[in-house]
């Protein structure tokens, strides 16, 4: 009897055993195979980030050379010269694009903005920024909105980041020794449109409606023939006849991925072809 009940119990005994060990080599598998998905999704994702951020280089390669090349066959004749710089902005959301392809896994899609058809934030000033914001919001909205962003280009005020520190002791050292009087501030210009929120006073809703009217990348000069009435009511520099800079907004992607990466590329216009002032990336 003793036998029977001594043989009974290794046999739960080793049952057990196997029942625990099958649990873990389940979990185990389970652990190992959810650490392979998320390195093949972390791959596929590394491998996307690639493949967008090539397109929208390639883009911005493609589109520039198109422009170059018409620009350099059209130097002896001004008036299809501009005709066809006037062309480059797209009048809709629905034109289509400069320059589009797809190579392999990959595609791309770029569009032209003409930005000295908009005002640009760092040289407006306060009367510039007001003219435009009056258009869109009440006086006391605006008045406030174009104080803020006007304060934040002229540099007025404490700095807000080490770095200005860094920038604002130097030069009161500099001066200093210089036997000068320092500086109240320094200039902070913005460097992009999205940089606008973060300043105290100025509101999303008021941003959105006068978004198609501003930049940050203009040269101070303003294309007469392709501003807006707003844009020229509210102009303080001087006004030319044809684009002085265009942004090239180009962005790619991995076919059947969500990942786009967006390249914004400014150039000045000059006589022989397009020369790079500025170059943002990000992903979208």
């Amino acid at each position: 009897m003793s036998n029977i009940s001594d043989g009974s119990h290794r046999r739960g005994v080793a049952l057990l055993v196997v029942l625990w060990t099958i649990a873990v080599l389940a979990t185990v598998t389970a652990i190992a195979s959810s650490a392979a998905r998320s390195s093949a999704s972390i791959v596929a994702n590394r491998r996307a980030m690639a493949i967008a951020r090539t397109m929208a280089e390639s883009g911005i390669v493609a589109a520039t050379s198109l422009v170059n090349d018409t620009l350099r066959a059209l130097a002896g004749d001004s008036v299809a010269r501009d005709a066809f710089l006037a062309r480059l902005e797209p009048r809709s959301d629905n034109a289509n694009a400069l320059a589009q392809d797809t190579l392999d896994d990959g595609s791309f899609a770029v569009t032209v903005v003409d930005v000295s058809a908009r005002l640009d934030v760092n040289n407006a000033g306060m009367e510039g920024l007001l003219r435009i914001f009056r258009a869109v919001a009440s006086e006391s909205e605006a008045r406030a909105a174009a104080l803020a962003i006007d304060a934040r280009v002229r540099g007025d005020g404490r700095p807000t980041d080490s770095a200005s520190n860094m920038r604002v002791q130097r030069d009161s050292v500099s001066a200093e020794l210089l036997g000068r009087a320092a500086t109240r501030g320094i200039r902070r210009p913005f460097e992009s449109l999205d940089e606008l929120v973060t300043v105290p006073g100025v509101s999303a809703q008021l941003l959105d409606r006068v978004a198609t009217s501003l930049t940050v990348d203009g040269d101070g000069r303003v294309n007469r023939r392709a501003a807006s009435a707003q844009v020229l009511a509210a102009a303080s520099g001087s006004l030319i006849e044809r684009p002085s800079r265009l942004l090239f907004i180009a962005r790619g992607w991995e076919r059947a991925h969500l990942l786009t990466r967006e390249i914004q590329a400014v150039y000045d216009v000059a006589d022989d072809g397009l020369r790079l002032v500025r170059w943002r990336e990000q992903d979208r």
